[in-house]
């Protein structure tokens, strides 16, 4: 930061190139990366508000201000991508901000080019680029004419893809919904606290939170903290869990008594879920194959107070309903997770497919008879969904699709959609069946 005090380049714009750099380079989550950033450099609130919302908007909408940027340049394949990163970040300012004016935009670009990617001929060429731009801005703000990957900002081999399997028009709907920001969603531990006590505690803090349709779940439309730092978090009062993903474990019917296993558990939102709906009178057990995520789980359920929620020991066919939130491609959480749209790759979601349906075979085993498992993924790929059910229960005449299932949202043959939100709510596939009796 020593050479910052000798470049005119804005606190909130300092680290965004190098931030790109390093979460492409290592395909990381988005999230965790900039509170890296936020963590090491004390910005004040409006600069952090600034940096979070370029970062974020890159990644949103850089595939198609990227298409701009080319349009201005001669030969845009010989030029370092880490200037087509500033020049769109520039572009994004201009098109999507209104209270920056031109010439920081234009001065604060040459500057990012100048001191991240070579001091002697990029600051001309990002100035050029910029200057021109401005002029001639107004001429994409109209994306009718634009091709479709361009119009939702997606990779066009996605944006074809799914454009394929849900239409045009209902894709396009779709990815609308996909680059709105999610706000932080949470869940309340009711065996803790009601909604309305953790409402006011919040407040009384100057944290601003709402009830949503759903029951235990409120929503902090903005917050500038870590969510870690929010009061609550730590006693076990709330977890962070999508609106989304606590509307599928109710699918699952859990009664008391039940035991029940969370084979996909990631870091136990689901698990600790079920533990709070049926007020800890069943036996949960929980399983992933990462052990970090295990002793996340393990720490939570004793900070919330749970006595019947433990990680799996051993497997055998005891389970009277299983709850398999599979490993998938995350296109139904883009609106939280922008960088899938970067890293994802048609043959990405081939190998996904194949583990979705090896673990499905596996952890199905140890349903009993009657039992019930509900299949669950966080995309809106039909093949990730419908696809895996159908080539299951084709496979697997012991169990049978739950036609009782029935629900507000979009329902299929064999499944049902959550569609993404204009709310922020992730994009889900739920499928329940049924372990024929012997």
């Amino acid at each position: 930061m020593a050479n910052n005090k000798r470049m005119p380049i804005s606190r909130a714009r300092y680290h965004l190139v190098p931030l790109l750099n390093d979460l492409f380079s290592k395909k990381a989550f988005s999230g965790h990366k900039i509170d890296q950033v936020l963590k090491e450099n004390h910005l004040s609130d409006k600069d952090r508000a600034l940096f979070t919302e370029l970062f974020y908007g890159f990644l949103r909408f850089g595939h198609r201000l990227l298409y701009f940027v080319d349009k201005f340049l001669p030969n845009p394949e010989k030029l370092p991508i880490k200037l087509k990163w500033a020049l769109a970040i520039g572009f994004y300012q201009k098109l999507y901000l209104s209270k920056i004016p031109d010439h920081a935009i234009v001065n604060e670009t040459v500057e990012i080019a100048r001191h991240f990617i070579d001091p002697k001929t990029m600051p001309k060429v990002a100035n050029a680029v910029m200057k021109k731009f401005l002029e001639h801005h107004h001429r994409f703000e109209n994306l009718e004419d634009e091709p479709m990957w361009v119009q939702t900002s997606f990779p066009k081999w996605m944006a074809d893809y799914l454009s394929e399997m849900w239409t045009p028009i209902k894709f396009f709907q779709i990815a609308q919904a996909l680059n709105v920001a999610s706000p932080t969603y949470i869940r309340v531990n009711q065996t803790r606290v009601s909604e309305q006590k953790l409402i006011m505690n919040l407040q009384k803090e100057g944290i601003h939170a709402e009830q949503t349709s759903l029951p235990n779940c409120l929503v902090l439309p903005s917050i500038s903290l870590s969510p870690k730092d929010i009061p609550g978090y730590h006693s076990g009062h709330w977890t962070i869990q999508n609106m989304a993903s606590q509307r599928i474990v109710r699918y699952l019917n859990p009664e008391e008594g039940d035991v029940i296993l969370d084979a996909c558990c990631g870091y136990g939102g689901k698990t600790l879920q079920l533990a709070e709906i049926l007020k800890d009178k069943a036996t949960i057990e929980y399983h992933d194959i990462i052990e970090k995520k295990m002793h996340a789980v393990d720490v939570r359920a004793e900070k919330m107070g749970f006595k019947h929620v433990a990680r799996v020991q051993g497997f055998e066919p005891k389970y009277d309903r299983i709850l398999l939130d599979a490993p998938c491609s995350g296109l139904g959480t883009i609106s939280s997770h922008p960088e899938i749209k970067w890293f994802r790759s048609k043959e990405d979601i081939q190998e996904q497919n194949q583990k979705q349906l090896a673990v499905l075979k596996e952890y199905s085993q140890y349903l009993k008879p009657g039992g019930t498992l509900l299949y669950a993924v966080c995309s809106i790929d039909k093949n990730e969904g419908e696809g895996i059910i159908k080539t299951f229960l084709a496979e697997n005449n012991d169990f049978e699709f739950d036609s009782s299932l029935e629900t507000t949202f979009l329902d299929m043959e064999y499944g049902t959609y959550l569609l993404p939100t204009d709310k922020g709510e992730s994009g889900y596939f739920f499928s329940r069946l049924i372990k024929k009796a012997a």
